[in-house]
């Protein structure tokens, strides 16, 4: 076989791979989830960030919108989108202070005001919550840890990867 069928195979296995992912991933957030909330991203601006534009070209988030919102359609769950302008990571779960520069590389979210020190991502996650709360116009019913635990289990029964760690970022953990 000559090389270039070779990575042919080899990119259609990733593409395969990445679709079964999504699809696997779309379907169980529909399945376990009610109301969920999205970040309106601009990828465009994104991916002139050339340390990153590999790994978001890689990650097919268009198409993972896309499967999100027909499926979400489709079983009648409530998608929000939150404003690509939202500070999400940039806002403190806690008290609710924006502050005005925080780094991609900058992992752990810190309040001045309060003293909150978070994951940034798990930060947002709060703020992107608050953020459907108030727009759907009520509050969303709380997790049990039944509740947690059966999700995990479908999460690991599908492999879908729970935690992430991005490359090239040192993690710490609090």
């Amino acid at each position: 076989m000559k090389e270039s069928q070779k990575l042919n195979k080899l990119h259609q296995r990733k593409s395969n791979i990445r679709k079964d992912y999504l699809n696997k991933l779309t379907t169980l957030l529909v399945s376990v989830a009610d109301y969920i909330c999205l970040e309106d991203l601009d990828i465009e601006v994104m991916m002139k960030n050339h340390h990153i534009a590999k790994h978001l070209s890689d990650l097919g988030l268009y198409e993972f919108k896309r499967q999100l919102m027909y499926k979400g359609a489709y079983a009648s769950k409530k998608i929000v989108e939150a404003n690509r302008f939202y500070p999400s990571s940039k806002t403190c779960s806690n008290c609710g202070t924006v502050i005005s520069k925080l780094a991609l590389n900058e992992r752990i979210y810190k309040c001045d005001d309060c003293g909150l020190k978070i994951n940034r991502d798990y930060n947002a996650s709060l703020n992107l919550l608050s953020y459907l709360t108030n727009e759907i116009g009520q509050v969303l019913p709380e997790f049990t840890p039944a509740d947690l635990t059966a999700m995990q289990l479908l999460f690991d029964k599908n492999n879908i990867v729970t935690s992430k760690v991005e490359p090239g970022i040192q993690q710490k953990c609090y």
